[in-house]
């Protein structure tokens, strides 16, 4: 089975994606980690080339999920899935889960990237003035295997 989750940013991608990975047994890809060369001295942004090669080894397995609000670059992943789940949850909602998920973070004194709300607030605004219209044209192609989720 091959599974492609696409969403704004704290909408629980990451979490849908885990929870489908152990009730099927299929190994999770987060496109944070394809776009992102992780170190301890900061991420570094991959090339194209790089995240090009990475993408092209997950489309060889036979099976696959991958989560990621990215859309722009490894659209093979939707033409490839046999199931796209768009977490198209309100805008509410999504200021709910990504203040929540920042106060968490900032009372557990964690140093990750929850560390500031204000980025995250901005992306999620982007999402719904920009990207979101640009990823329902982009599903349209693909209507026949895409479920969208409210919550």
């Amino acid at each position: 089975m091959k599974i492609r989750i696409i969403g704004p940013v704290g909408s629980g991608k990451t979490q849908l994606a885990k929870k489908l990975g152990l009730k099927y047994g299929i190994s999770v890809t987060s496109l944070d980690d394809l776009n992102w060369r992780r170190k301890p001295t900061g991420d570094i942004h991959r090339t194209p080339e790089e995240r090009e090669i990475l993408i092209n080894k997950i489309l060889k397995q036979t099976d696959w999920i991958v989560e990621g609000v990215q859309y722009r670059y490894g659209q093979e992943t939707f033409t490839d899935a046999d199931i796209i789940y768009f977490k198209d949850i309100s805008h509410l909602r999504n200021l709910y889960y990504l203040t929540k998920r920042y106060l968490k973070n900032h009372l557990a004194k964690n140093t990750n990237q929850y560390s500031r709300l204000s980025p995250y607030l901005k992306w999620e605004r982007s999402f719904r003035n920009n990207e979101r219209a640009e990823i329902w044209a982009l599903l349209r192609r693909y209507a026949n295997k895409v479920v969208i989720l409210k919550k």
